[in-house]
């Protein structure tokens, strides 16, 4: 199964996301909710490189059965760059969000950890 957290601030923006695992539906390659989780957070993570800079702005680990992506500080972000940060980030939960409403409930699983509680 894929474990993925996603920490949302007290400004109630996705702050970090944390995916683990592997689904199993299929074989590595052939495994359709590997891919789609794959291809959501990539994507975020691959448009986030192109607006912010890595290493400043955010930091991401993306190896096998492990996609980490978090914005270091939303705050000093100039305003364009911020609101293009926090709806990618959203997207990604979002996006998960859907995969598991629609079936996915026994190959993904997500954990909503919200800070400003």
């Amino acid at each position: 199964m894929i474990h993925a957290k996603f920490v949302f601030d007290q400004k109630k923006r996705v702050e970090s996301f944390y995916l683990t695992g592997h689904a199993e539906y299929a074989e590595s390659g052939k495994d359709i909710y590997c891919s789609a989780a794959s291809a959501i957070t990539q994507t975020v993570i691959g448009t986030l490189t192109e607006i912010l800079e890595a290493g400043r702005d955010f930091v991401y680990l993306n190896q096998a059965g492990e996609i980490d992506c978090r914005i270091l500080n939303y705050d000093n972000l100039p305003q364009d760059k911020k609101i293009a940060a926090r709806s990618l980030m959203l997207s990604a939960y979002i996006g998960l969000k859907q995969i598991e409403m629609i079936d996915g409930q026994e190959f993904l699983s997500i954990e909503k950890v919200e800070e400003y509680q």
